[in-house]
């Protein structure tokens, strides 16, 4: 099915491109893409999306990290059926999150409970976004549209309803 090609497909090209980006870079190393604007920049992230909760004792956030990234997955996969018969945007949501949230808990379990960022976006720099990957996007991309869905959908329940 499509869904399990989005998953894999966004596992495969953010472990690569992870992969690619750490043997050709020193860590904490950046290679100017559009000046000022978009970087590669090589960093190992403890913490969260964006580096949230970095600062945790790592005996605490690490199993935390571990267990929402896994919790999130036997969530879906016990849903599954269920999210099967939902739209296709729904469908693509969870999709993206997942591949995003599988390929982030590789790198979790296999980096000592860190993962690999290396999109770094600004206007100067003094205006810095947090630095991120593709698995990060996708699952922005993926909430992003849940919210689109939950927005557009309640709002034609409730024109139904009156």
């Amino acid at each position: 099915m499509w869904m399990n090609l989005v998953i894999i497909g966004v596992v495969v090209l953010d472990q690569l491109v992870k992969y690619f980006v750490q043997s050709r870079m020193f860590l904490n190393e950046s290679i100017p893409v559009i000046r000022d604007i978009f970087q590669i920049t090589y960093i190992r992230n403890k913490g969260a999306a964006f580096g949230m909760l970095s600062d945790l004792p790592a005996n605490f956030r690490i199993p935390l990290f571990l267990a929402i990234g896994a919790g999130f997955i036997i969530f879906v996969f016990y849903y599954y059926k269920k999210i099967l018969r939902e739209s296709f945007l729904v469908r693509l949501s969870f999709s993206l999150i997942t591949g995003g949230a599988v390929s982030n808990l590789l790198d979790r379990i296999f980096l000592s409970g860190e993962v690999r960022d290396f999109i770094e976006l600004g206007i100067n720099p003094s205006l810095k976004f947090a630095v991120f990957n593709i698995a990060d996007s996708a699952i922005t991309l993926g909430v992003c549209f849940l919210l689109v869905y939950f927005i557009t959908a309640g709002g034609s329940k409730e024109k139904n309803a009156s």
